[in-house]
């Protein structure tokens, strides 16, 4: 499968490594090609990467990844063309931050507050696209063959489409995520993009990112 990575960072630098080792292609879409962590991605994934701009990348992905910040996020949608989006799946990793940086107990804080969540209003901007909120909730760290010590972590998301659901419901088990749990509908990634703020300021308190949610059953 052709991915399409919008956001050269290292969220988008690390999903696409985990992908072209699963044997899909990839290319990232960015403003920076000559960047040097991009261009070292590029040696190291040289089988099956690609740079490009956003358009290319855009156009070029069966699937297509938001990884950018979430202040670049309109821009870079539409640098990449709306039309390139149309009738795709679309994976929004973004969080809505405000931009400030945690505060004193190590808490971020979501733009849009108390309105429409970041996956709400990408969703709204593409909407010939299916939109499917996950991997937002935990670090780059975490985001592929996940591994932990106390037990298997779980992957939400949510979208409006189940087929796009389904799709990547498979991909994530590709990346090594055993438990993928559909929440509902793309209204629910306010909570998920608010599980992320939880994710970090624990980070923060304790000075350890290896951690994840479980969703026990009984």
């Amino acid at each position: 499968m052709k991915v399409g990575i919008l956001g050269s960072g290292v969220v988008g630098t690390t999903l696409g490594h985990a992908l072209i080792r699963l044997g899909h292609s990839v290319m990232i879409g960015t403003e920076h090609p000559q960047k040097e962590a991009l261009r070292r991605w590029l040696l190291e994934n040289s089988q099956a990467g690609q740079i490009g701009s956003f358009s290319a990348a855009a156009a070029y992905g069966d699937i297509i990844i938001l990884c950018t910040s979430w202040r670049g996020t309109k821009k870079t949608i539409e640098a990449a063309g709306i039309w390139n989006f149309k009738k795709k799946v679309v994976v929004d990793v973004t969080n809505p931050l405000d931009g400030r940086g945690p505060d004193e107990s190590g808490r971020l804080s979501l733009s849009p507050g108390n309105s429409a969540s970041g996956g709400e209003q990408i969703q709204a901007w593409l909407q010939d696209a299916h939109v499917v909120k996950t991997l937002n909730s935990y670090g780059h760290q975490l985001m592929t063959a996940p591994q932990l010590k106390e037990g298997i972590p779980t992957m939400l998301m949510a979208g409006n489409d189940d087929l796009a659901k389904k799709a990547i419901a498979d991909l994530l088990s590709q990346m090594g995520w055993q438990d993928v749990v559909d929440i509902g509908n793309i209204e629910m990634s306010r909570y998920l993009e608010g599980l992320y703020v939880l994710w970090y300021a624990y980070g923060m308190q304790t000075g350890n990112w290896e951690h994840a949610f479980r969703l026990l059953r009984k």
